[in-house]
């Protein structure tokens, strides 16, 4: 291997700019790197809403701050561990226990600060799970109880534990209508609406409960609710369910909402607070180095086609594994992403099909002298992703765990491959059978890349060779995570991508294959395709036997949630409005004390 070394320089960190009185419209851009002829750009891409230095001023006071905290953070730690080992019933009867241990251990994942007490949460819901089924058992008509049965469902299975659906039926009447007492169970009836997320294909009465759910809580429980502290928390559940939330966005909004609590626990709530700001404060420094990397690159000069999103990169990575555990993990899949975005940008936006074609077998040889047989045009992009994998290369090759690249790096070539196959689409005006464009679009959704670069920095006690080689088989969850990605993309953008040049996306392949449909019915039909997929992820992180550790099916499971939040209202990461407020809340705005 040769490493082609590109001249670093140096750069600040990032700062928000101060938004215009509107979106700043997007003009196309001109595209002249060294040695091209000049072309013209089919994308317009909004510039960036962040500039250099937004942390520079910050990072090193609130590490002081931090520093200062560690011994009262320390203290609270182990007196949240001691709650969940020894915590006492409000009465003495065991389900009376039971029921307040599972309301503790929701609290404390919600907080953020699960993570910490992974050993005990596991500990207490095995004995749960011992216990058996009084909880659904000894529920009355009236669904006294409705909450901690739906919560102890939801807690068991999200632990993959093997609890049954059938006990859902209770909860209808003769004649198989679910009871109107659940509409006047507020908390019960959200309980439930987030257990029923947790649903597997096949288990009907869940979907069921998910629809009855959902529209009671939009049609009965919030147009009449009087509790605005409620209404917020509902109104937050039916944009993001628990299961389908990004862990480190559902932290944030969670502190707040239990701060507002009268009941809440001080100690629990005090150590979600400083932890949050102690691992928001790792994150603004790695955001600094992952921004000096990027501007090292020289982006706005050598690919100003390209997206430059180093923060909503920063941000969907981040959604993988906030944990500071993971730090060195999360440098690299950084790295990567940018790298591929850029990959992307430059097979959508800038080169011709025949550089492409030498581009791509560039990537194939992946070595310093292919470097001689590129147009000049593609010398900038191919020196990146060499340069890239070197560093990579470096850095884990410390842990031990080199073999896990060349997975990776046979990841990068597949999707390069499909991109050309795209490439020659969009060339031709081609509009693939949907069979065609799932077998090309499975790839190029990036989950497989971007899982087998996830497992890198993770060390070879959990990412062994053999959790690289059940990835290289494309198992279910892969492909149902690819699914829910690319699915929600195109039919969030699919629009916007057709006033420029781009193949063919998900929509466009189903209209023409179903000639009597129209867009809107095709979109209906790819949200059941996203519905089938979740449960299919579901039930293979929840049920399936894997030889890979659970932290290594968590990263693949938080690719789905991520694709959840970024798509939640368009592109998040094409369009940088999109994603700024929960930038800012994650990243910027630390929790008050």
């Amino acid at each position: 291997m040769h490493a082609l070394i590109i001249t670093m320089s140096s750069s600040s960190s990032l700062r928000p700019v101060v938004p215009p009185a509107g979106k700043e419209p997007a003009t196309k851009k001109q595209a002249t790197v060294a040695g091209a002829v000049d072309r013209v750009s089919s994308a317009s891409f909004p510039r960036t809403v962040w500039a250099d230095g937004f942390l520079s001023n910050k990072v090193d006071y609130v590490s002081h701050q931090v520093k200062q905290k560690q011994p009262k953070y320390q203290v609270l730690k182990e007196e949240v561990r001691k709650m969940l080992i020894t915590y006492e019933p409000k009465s003495g009867d065991d389900e009376a226990a039971m029921a307040d241990k599972l309301q503790l251990i929701d609290t404390i994942q919600r907080l953020g600060v699960g993570y910490h007490f992974e050993t005990e949460i596991e500990e207490a819901l095995e004995k749960v799970y011992d216990k058996g089924d009084g909880l659904f058992n000894n529920m009355d008509d009236k669904g006294t109880d409705l909450y901690h049965a739906t919560l102890r469902f939801r807690l068991l299975r999200q632990h993959e534990f093997p609890v049954s659906h059938d006990w859902f039926t209770k909860l209808k009447d003769n004649e198989g209508r679910f009871n109107e007492w659940l509409s006047t169970n507020d908390q019960g009836l959200l309980s439930l609406y987030e257990a029923a997320h947790m649903a597997f294909n096949g288990e009907d009465i869940l979907d069921e409960a998910l629809t009855f759910a959902t529209k009671t809580l939009k049609c009965s429980i919030l147009p009449h609710t009087i509790n605005p502290r409620f209404q917020k928390h509902i109104n937050f559940a039916l944009r993001f369910p628990v299961w389908k939330c990004i862990p480190r966005l559902l932290a944030r909004y969670y502190i707040d909402f239990y701060s507002e609590d009268p009941s809440h626990n001080q100690k629990l709530l005090m150590l979600a607070k400083l932890d949050f700001n102690m691992v928001q404060n790792i994150h603004q420094q790695e955001l600094r180095e992952i921004s000096n990397w990027w501007q090292s690159l020289q982006v706005t000069t050598n690919f100003p086609y390209a997206r430059d999103r180093v923060v909503e990169c920063y941000f969907c990575m981040n959604a993988i594994y906030f944990e500071p555990k993971y730090r060195l993990a999360r440098t690299i899949l950084n790295k990567v992403f940018l790298t591929l975005s850029l990959v992307d940008d430059t097979f959508d936006n800038f080169a011709t099909y025949e550089e492409l074609q030498i581009l791509t077998e560039a990537i194939q040889r992946f070595d310093g002298e292919a470097i001689e047989a590129l147009p000049d045009t593609m010398k900038n992009i191919y020196r990146v992703i060499v340069n890239t994998y070197d560093e990579i290369n470096v850095e884990v090759g410390k842990l031990g765990s080199s073999f896990g690249v060349e997975y990776a790096k046979a990841e990068l070539k597949r999707i390069c491959r499909s991109y050309l196959t795209e490439a020659l689409w969009r060339n031709k005006g081609y509009v693939p059978t949907l069979e065609e464009y799932k077998k090309e679009a499975y790839i190029t959704s990036s989950s497989l890349i971007l899982s087998a670069s996830a497992f890198l920095g993770m060390g070879t006690e959990i990412a062994t060779r053999e959790a690289f080689e059940w990835l290289s088989n494309e198992p279910k969850m892969i492909r149902s995570v690819a699914a829910i990605g690319r699915l929600e993309n195109d039919i969030t953008s699919h629009e916007l991508e057709r006033k420029r040049e781009h193949v063919a996306s998900a929509v466009e392949c189903y209209v023409k294959e179903n000639l009597s449909a129209s867009r809107d019915e095709a979109v209906e039909f790819f949200w059941n395709e996203i519905s089938r997929a979740w449960k299919d992820t579901t039930e293979e992180y929840c049920q399936t036997p894997t030889p890979l550790h659970v932290a290594l099916t968590q990263r693949i499971l938080n690719y789905a949630r991520c694709s959840h939040v970024l798509y939640e209202k368009g592109d998040g990461y094409t369009d940088p409005y999109l994603l700024k407020a929960h930038i800012a809340s994650l990243f910027i705005d630390d929790v008050p004390l």
